[in-house]
């Protein structure tokens, strides 16, 4: 089986399917809007965005300023790697040891271990860092990415990241005793004005943390 040529099926089928369960809406929306299209609050859905959204709410009330503002710009043009609920839990327990009962609960703790980590004057920086990680400037769909194999990708936070294709898409981050992010194929090149957002299943790391 070419295992590249099934992957390109799946992601090619996956973005006619997301492109059409989209409404059209006057304006277009930011990458913000978009995380947050089941509404602004923590929820019991793991899979969607809702501590991401979180994340750069709390980044940019501190530094409206921050180059993460951009998210919330609608004509930026960006590809984001967007970590799920489940992602940031993930993280929580490589951390803390600890799982989460809820989203709010998963949020606190994150950032109370940043914390402990960094200090309290660096924390804030160290989210903003990390969500940089997390993005790529211009709109790169997921055809290209496929076609990246053994790339280093530059993301908006100057850290480099890198791409392996062989049966899932991974992006290889700086920490190498945690697990490498996987791409979800039926959740990816969904539309967010002129940027594009494609869903990961861990919070890529751009240093080595316990």
């Amino acid at each position: 089986m070419n295992v590249r040529l099934t992957i390109a099926g799946v992601l090619a089928a996956t973005f006619l399917v997301t492109v059409a369960a989209l409404p059209v809406a006057a304006t277009q929306p930011s990458v913000v809007d978009v995380l947050a299209a089941d509404g602004q609050e923590f929820d019991h859905n793991w899979n969607d965005y809702d501590i991401l959204e979180r994340a750069v709410i709390t980044v940019l009330d501190a530094k409206p300023g921050s180059d993460v503002a951009a998210l919330a710009d609608s004509s930026a043009t960006l590809t984001v790697f967007a970590p799920t609920d489940r992602a940031f839990r993930n993280l929580v327990y490589s951390l803390t040891g600890s799982r989460p009962g809820s989203e709010a609960k998963t949020f606190n703790r994150l950032v109370k271990a940043v914390t402990s980590l960094v200090g309290p004057a660096k924390t804030i920086d160290t989210i903003e860092a990390i969500l940089l990680y997390h993005v790529v400037p211009g709109n790169v769909p997921s055809s290209t990415a496929l076609g990246l194999d053994g790339a280093k990708v530059t993301t908006a936070s100057g850290v480099k990241f890198r791409v392996r294709v062989n049966t899932s898409v991974r992006l290889i981050d700086k920490d190498r005793n945690a697990p490498n992010a996987r791409l979800i194929l039926d959740r990816l090149d969904i539309p967010a004005g002129n940027s594009v957002i494609h869903t990961i299943n861990q919070v890529l790391r751009p240093i080595n943390l316990p």
